[in-house]
């Protein structure tokens, strides 16, 4: 037999909102008795008793009004309203001819906010071990542990951030330089209610134009909050994971409305000749030398590469990726 508890225990492993409503009092002929529970779920979809089909709906109407607001309620079913409605009483007339009366309490039950964590750093472990004492859920991702098949980072990350994603979601970059520009491209294609990134103010001004150059919206890098956090001369991992989190907690509290929604059509930016670089796993590279810097790169994992008269050149860096891409011949040559 599938009760109450087993629906809610289902609708919280799926991180599914839902209401509760407990009948708290009723005046015959009201078929509910005081006790009486059920459970009402963001779809309209109602789990046990507190009413007769004509309170049935009503309740399944404020249930899901409460789940938008996140507002407990009282509501009184009644067929006599009284003149004075006391506060916090919702009261809605009895339409059933039995007439009746019943009061019920409606609480309902949001599951935490999804923070996503890129990274492995000291400060990306933090965040994730912060999270559930500041009533959120984290999910951390990181590419060094990621199987790698030979694909693009940034889709890599993208497809593990596609399996986790929630609406409203919360994101903090955090790897300590090592690919901020891939978490962040990665990040750009969803809907978000903070994205913060872990970085000083200098270089986050080169990390800005690299995001730009690399297709990321003025929209998206506007979003993005640089360095996370709010400075209160944090000292280590511990500390700075609190600062992000006082920013997160202030911006959901109080609900401040500042969401970012990719466009429909976006996508980031490719010529044709980069297209063609990006290898599958039977195409092997191995390893070149950036012909920039003169720094050894593995042309299979690197997110920065592009072709130039039919040869593959990897980068370290978007930097180096840039310098090429605007005299071509001259570093071609040089190396």
């Amino acid at each position: 037999m599938h009760t109450i508890p087993d629906e809610i225990r289902l609708l919280e492993e799926r991180r599914e909102p839902y209401a509760v409503v407990t009948v708290v009092r009723r005046v015959r002929p009201s078929s509910a008795n005081v006790g009486d529970k059920a459970v009402v779920t963001s779809d309209g979809r109602m789990f046990g008793f507190v009413g007769g089909q004509c309170t049935r709906g009503l309740v399944t109407d404020q249930a899901q009004q409460c789940l938008k607001t996140g507002q407990s309620q009282l509501l009184l079913i009644t067929a006599n309203p009284p003149a004075e409605v006391e506060e916090g009483v919702t009261v809605l007339p009895m339409t059933c001819q039995s007439e009746g009366e019943v009061e019920l309490f409606i609480e309902p039950k949001l599951p935490d906010p999804l923070l996503v964590v890129i990274g492995d750093s000291p400060v990306a472990l933090a965040l994730e071990e912060l999270a559930p004492k500041f009533g959120w859920f984290s999910r951390r991702l990181a590419l060094e542990q990621m199987e790698e098949n030979g694909d693009d980072p940034a889709e890599r990350l993208k497809r593990n951030l596609s399996q986790v994603y929630e609406p409203k979601m919360y994101a903090v970059v955090a790897t300590m330089g090592q690919y901020d520009d891939v978490g962040l491209l990665a990040l750009q294609k969803f809907p978000l209610a903070y994205a913060g990134v872990v970085i000083s103010p200098k270089r986050w001004r080169s990390l800005r134009e690299a995001l730009l150059s690399a297709g990321a919206s003025a929209e998206f890098c506007d979003f993005v909050v640089a360095p996370a956090g709010y400075d209160i001369g944090a000292v280590g991992p511990q500390e700075i994971a609190l600062s992000i989190f006082a920013q997160m907690i202030e911006r959901r509290r109080r609900q401040v409305e500042v969401r970012y929604h990719p466009p429909s059509n976006m996508s980031i930016s490719e010529t044709s000749a980069e297209k063609a670089a990006h290898v599958s796993t039977s195409q092997r590279l191995g390893t070149g030398v950036d012909p920039v810097c003169g720094m050894r790169v593995d042309l299979d994992s690197t997110p920065y590469r592009t072709v130039h008269e039919g040869k593959t050149y990897g980068f370290c860096c978007p930097h180096c990726l840039r310098k090429f891409q605007q005299e071509p011949e001259t570093y071609a040559i040089a190396r």
